[in-house]
């Protein structure tokens, strides 16, 4: 009587315990690279936070939400101020959204659906292409929004009472507090709880019930902004958290991220996906094909299920596209849904191959399909796992291997050695990692070159506590940077093509 539950429990706990396997194991060696120059630029701004400073005081994020930096922060008091920090909180938050993924599976589908689909998302979120190697923002607001989509069809099926739909509006609002275009899966929710109300629109209160849901998550999404605009106004920093949105407003609309000009809203991410992984992309959109077909005629809720997935799918696509270009970390959060609907495919094929195949080759054939993209995943990052191989084992590899790469803390080092702790550098370039390494301050309050002239002349960069100058020829170098530098600096030395001028003793 009691033996087939517990055994039941036994199951989904080695489930789980294996999908964290399958989210942990392939990132591990990532432990061992250094922080590239966003994951570096956001743990320069948690040491700050982490030391007691308040964001966008001393140093403004340029165009950058808070959240981020407060998940670095969480990682600095948790494992320490290192490096490897964000990167051990980042694991933790990719095998909870693998099991998130795979209770949505099992939620709208089956077993084999949630299982593939977290697969899926834990290995191709680990491709060096996709920048998986790194502790991007989007490997953390995956968890966000796909808790999002998760709550919302547990909701929906159990009818659950409106005032439980306040917690769609709050993960709807910090996914927004990490950046302003995640918002896709509450976009989701107001199409399916208006679906919902139309397919019970013959029910007594159907209104009522509609607009009290509508209202709950719109008290929860503006709640959190309300709690976040009224801390930063009450500092007396109001302004500099709007600048947030002007620069934001100014980079959405740059050219910096759409000089491929692929067509929008897909063309951009269904590039980068299929050059990661044809084999998930094609299967992801097959299912996402079959879900949004299944779901019409609206005709009861598992529907509204399957069409809250496909519009996940469909804007998700299109909220990363929708500027024609930019980098490949952006494509991170249609993995979710993409890895949740290809695992639906392959379901799916398996029960049509039941139907004229033993259960034997039909299960043979959708393990032939898996083993594509997990194929796929090994091919693409094959070379990075030979690289680590061989930095462990001591085995010599003639190409540039990234593990044994130690120029950034070869420069860390030497401005360690030749400068206080009160003395600045400024970098002009984009590798802004460096002041984390450094562990040094840049004379203003944008690490970003490009931001230079933001919030005052770029010339302040000469402060007189400004003892380096480093330029690592990376960005046009205007000529008042030249004049700066030839007025008060001196090329003392260069390290791996970075030229360090320093300033001229008086």
């Amino acid at each position: 009587m009691y033996l087939e539950p517990l055994n039941k429990r036994k199951r989904t706990l080695f489930i789980l315990f294996l999908l964290a396997l399958t989210a942990i194991l392939p990132r591990i060696p990532w432990l061992e690279l250094p922080l590239e120059n966003d994951s570096g630029a956001n743990a320069f701004i948690a040491r700050q936070l982490f030391q007691g400073e308040r964001l966008y005081d001393r140093f403004h994020t340029a165009h950058h939400l808070p959240g981020i930096y407060y998940t670095f922060e969480l990682s600095f008091h948790l494992f320490g101020d290192s490096p490897t920090s964000p990167k051990l909180l980042m694991f933790g938050f990719v095998a909870v959204t693998c099991w998130l993924i795979y209770w949505l599976g099992l939620e709208f589908a089956d077993e084999m659906t949630g299982i593939l689909g977290a697969i899926f998302y834990g290995l191709v979120s680990a491709q060096e292409l996709f920048s998986g190697t790194t502790a991007a923002m989007e490997h953390f607001a995956n968890l966000l929004l796909t808790a999002t989509m998760f709550l919302l069809i547990r909701l929906i099926h159990k009818n659950s009472d409106p005032l439980h739909f306040f917690w769609i509006g709050i993960l709807g609002a910090v996914s927004i507090l990490f950046k302003i275009v995640y918002a896709a899966p509450i976009a989701s929710a107001g199409f399916i709880i208006l679906a919902w109300a139309w397919l019970d629109r013959k029910k007594n209160g159907t209104a009522k019930t509609f607009f009290l849901r509508i209202g709950a998550i719109t008290l929860g999404f503006i709640l959190p902004l309300i709690v976040v605009s009224a801390y930063y106004a009450s500092q007396g920093l109001w302004d500099r958290f709007l600048l947030v949105f002007k620069l934001g407003f100014s980079y959405f609309t740059s050219d910096e991220v759409s000089t491929l000009g692929f067509p929008r809203p897909f063309g951009f991410p269904l590039f980068i996906t299929g050059v990661n992984n044809v084999a998930l992309l094609v299967f992801g959109l097959l299912g996402a094909y079959r879900l949004i077909r299944a779901a019409f005629p609206l005709q009861k809720t598992q529907y509204l299920t399957f069409l809250s997935l496909g519009i996940w799918f469909v804007l998700s696509f299109a909220s990363t596209g929708i500027r024609g270009g930019g980098y490949e970390h952006y494509v991170l959060i249609v993995l979710p849904p993409l890895a949740l609907a290809a695992g639906f495919e392959i379901s799916l094929a398996r029960q049509r191959l039941q139907e004229t195949h033993s259960p034997k080759q039909a299960m043979l054939s959708a393990g032939v399909l898996a083993s594509l993209v997990i194929f796929l995943f090994i091919f693409v990052n094959f070379k990075l796992y030979a690289q680590y191989a061989s930095y462990k084992t001591g085995f010599r590899i003639e190409t540039f291997n990234p593990f044994l790469s130690t120029t950034q803390q070869e420069r860390a080092d030497y401005l360690l050695s030749h400068t206080e702790p009160d003395e600045f550098f400024y970098l002009w370039g984009n590798n802004v990692q460096l002041y984390y390494y450094a562990n040094r301050l840049p004379p203003i309050d944008i690490l970003w070159p490009d931001y230079v002239a933001v919030t005052g002349p770029p010339q302040r960069i000469f402060n007189e506590n400004t003892k380096y100058i480093i330029v690592d020829n990376y960005l046009p170098i205007p000529q008042w940077l030249w004049d700066g530098i030839a007025h008060s600096y001196t090329l003392e030395t260069s390290l791996a093509g970075w030229d360090f001028y320093r300033r001229n003793e008086k």
